[in-house]
């Protein structure tokens, strides 16, 4: 690793944890906000704030938050508030669920679950469903799992909760996977996959695109699953340089590395475990570092080296022992066994594949099962052992089959309630279609009988409305002249900037070309130089004029979205820099925030180009100009672009925007300028529900300043 990149790593270091500290102060912030607040707070507003309290301290101290809880949950009653009685109550269950006190967790939940069906709160009903049901599939009921799953799902359709709505479709997925029911678990997680994008959660949608790596991975089809993973490992290292949390990293290296195993990319496979080993032993997880020595422990009996191979596998073992990890234990006893068949320590390595295969079939786990009787097979052919080795295929072909039909861990009576939800699915989609249907057959009666009156008042809105479009009309004339008239002068001003500048660049030219030997070389560098900056200037305003007649004859669509603001800063500052460095001027961005706006990308960067261009055309040698970026509220973003150049005659400044101008200055090192790209500048900012302002001082400067929406405005 050289220098460059050691001091880029401990830059990116501090930058996340910087950002961490920053987080974690801003929660702090607002705890101790809060706990100001409720010495202020009475009523209901009190009883709120305590639930709002008890649910920001609960990852830290959930003694306290209990205690707000019970309170809030006292209070709530003693007000007949159902509302805050429901929030207390589901509060209660989370505490309790994490406390690992699963009967009073349920008990909650419940009473949570009554008062939220009671007053018609389908968000929190969809919420309280879904950890429910987190609770029975912890606890082995896969079926009530899934039903009460589904019954979340229809919550919070119908209340636009997203981010449940994801996480629903995720767990029921997971539980399709596990049993064999790809088809489902695709259809589910990428349900998933497109709630998550609709609630904007970054983290849901990494955790999606990881799960479809599992899946196809199970079906061993590698590249599918490979894309799947590097997307997630995308998202998950965004998410790691903003809060420091790099698990998400880990098990993404751990999956690619299992699939460059499995193609027999040893050296990548290595490179990734490793990789995940550094991470889980910094965040001391005692699974995740099992996990890693397991997998370098295969690797390592892929590569021949038996002794190696042990030795991590003993290590995963010793402490999955400890953990009480059984799911995982099956295959370290599987490649246990394998290293010692291939040391040619045969018992043992029978005694660990069958031991291995005990815990796979008391853990209720097909595939591992499949793999286990796969090497036993192999190894009784190696001694000979037909009897045992065809035997062993034999289960091997049952289980294969098993997993097929999928039905390698669900009963008959499983599959049938499976079939009753998505039956229950159908009934509830033609329910709500009926409900449309009706709903438009009760506005289309309503509509019938308002027919009459709207009768009456049609003559009156004729009326009206030929009145409307007379005054309509003769607007449109006189804008059409206005324009008319406009359109002849901006022609005129072209036909003078264009016209002329081409003429004198080919007679320059021809002159050179008749002259040539007469002149030195620095004479040539100096008209080569001068030749160079007119080509400029042309070449800009063909681009402006260019980007004028495509809006003029509406051929630039309007493409708004959302957009980091200051990247496009950052990207202009760059295409602009020789443009400055060449007159000594200094561009500096004043804020490196990320801000985001809701806007059309081709048209910003129009906007941001024409008004830093005319502040290095119009700064004198050696001067600075400042671009601010900052958000002013929720609502819209803010640019400033400050130059201290030759400024503008304050008579001058109504009439900047006005296209029949044709009093142009040029540079401060005579570079021409037409207006143009002004014009160009008010048009876009407007058409992307902007504003701009000039302010100008005559040998002072101009600050250029110009707003747009906020993105967090289009999303709410």
């Amino acid at each position: 690793m050289n220098i460059k990149n050691i001091l880029s790593f401990i830059l990116i270091t501090i930058l996340t944890s910087y950002s961490v500290c920053a987080q974690y102060k801003i929660r702090a912030t607002h705890i101790d906000s809060l706990r100001k607040e409720l010495k202020n707070k009475e009523g209901l507003e009190r009883i709120s704030t305590q639930l709002e309290l008890a649910l920001q301290v609960v990852g830290n101290d959930k003694i306290e938050a209990k205690i707000l809880a019970d309170s809030a949950l006292i209070s709530a009653r003693a007000a007949n508030s159902k509302n805050l009685e429901m929030r207390a109550y589901y509060l209660l269950g989370r505490i309790s669920d994490e406390i690992d006190s699963i009967p009073l967790s349920m008990s909650n939940y419940e009473s949570a679950l009554k008062l939220s069906e009671a007053i018609g709160d389908n968000w929190c009903k969809g919420e309280i469903l879904y950890r429910i049901g987190s609770i029975k599939r912890a606890g082995g009921e896969e079926v009530t799992a899934l039903e009460y799953f589904n019954a979340s799902l229809q919550a919070c359709r119908l209340s636009n909760n997203f981010k449940t709505m994801a996480s629903s479709y995720s767990i029921m997925g997971t539980i399709f996977r596990v049993n064999g029911l790809y088809d489902r678990a695709i259809e589910h997680i990428v349900n998933s996959k497109l709630n998550y994008e609709k609630a904007g959660s970054l983290e849901g949608n990494a955790w999606a695109a990881y799960l479809l790596g599992r899946i196809y991975s199970d079906l061993k089809l590698p590249q599918k699953a490979l894309e799947y993973f590097q997307e997630a490992l995308e998202i998950y290292t965004r998410l790691a340089a903003a809060d420091g949390k790099n698990n998400g990293i880990a098990i993404c290296y751990e999956q690619i590395g299992l699939l460059k195993l499995a193609s027999g990319n040893f050296d990548e496979s290595l490179t990734y475990i490793e990789s995940t080993l550094k991470i889980y032993t910094e965040n001391k997880s005692e699974y995740g570092v099992s996990n890693a020595h397991k997998n370098l422990g295969m690797i390592a009996y892929s590569m021949g080296n038996y002794e190696l191979a042990q030795k991590y596998l003993d290590e995963s073992l010793k402490v999955k022992k400890e953990i009480g990890d059984l799911l995982s234990m099956p295959t370290v006893y599987e490649y246990l066994g394998l290293c010692h068949i291939g040391k040619g320590q045969i018992k043992d390595g029978f005694n660990d594949l069958n031991y291995g295969l005990s815990l796979a079939i008391s853990n209720n786990q097909p595939r591992i099962q499949l793999n286990i009787y796969s090497e036993l097979t192999k190894a009784y052919l190696k001694i000979n052992d037909l009897k045992n080795a065809i035997s062993c295929q034999k289960r091997q072909i049952e289980i294969q089959d098993l997993i097929l039909v999928g039905d390698a861990n669900i009963k008959i009576e499983q599959l049938q309630t499976i079939y009753e939800i998505d039956k229950q699915n159908g009934q509830i989609i033609e329910l709500e279609k009926q409900n449309e249907i009706n709903s438009l057959k009760i506005k289309q009666h309503k509509i019938s009988q308002q027919i009459m009156i709207i009768g009456v008042l049609i003559a009156l809105i004729f009326s009206l409305t030929i009145y409307w479009f007379y005054n309509k009309i003769r607007l449109k004339n006189f804008e059409l002249k206005e324009t008319n008239a406009a359109k002849d002068k901006f022609f005129a001003i072209i036909a003078h900037d264009l016209r002329g500048p081409v003429g004198n660049l080919a007679a320059f030219i021809e002159h050179l070309n008749n002259t040539f030997n007469e002149h030195s070389p620095d004479e040539l560098k100096k008209i080569l130089i001068t030749l160079y900056k007119s080509a400029e200037n042309v070449s800009g305003l063909l681009e402006n004029l260019l980007i004028w007649a495509q809006s003029q004859l509406n051929k630039i669509e309007f493409r708004p979205m959302k957009l980091n603001l200051t990247e496009v800063l950052q990207t202009t500052i760059v295409g602009l820099k020789e443009s400055a460095e060449n007159k000594q001027i200094d561009l500096k961005l004043k804020n490196n925030d990320q801000l985001y706006v809701y806007a059309d990308p081709n048209m910003v960067q129009i906007i941001v180009r024409n008004i830093l261009s005319n502040a290095i055309k119009f700064t004198n040698r050696g001067g600075l100009v400042l671009i601010e970026s900052t958000a002013v509220d929720l609502t819209s973003m803010t640019v400033s672009i400050t130059d201290n150049g030759v400024g503008i005659e304050e008579e001058a400044l109504p009439n900047i925007f006005d296209m029949s101008n044709t009093l142009h200055n040029t540079g401060t090192e005579g570079e021409k300028s037409t207006g143009l790209g002004l014009i160009l500048v008010k048009d876009f900012i407007e058409r992307n529900n902007g504003t701009i302002t000039i302010q100008s001082q005559k040998d002072k400067g101009t600050t250029v300043t110009f707003t747009l929406p906020a993105w967090c405005t289009r999303s709410t």
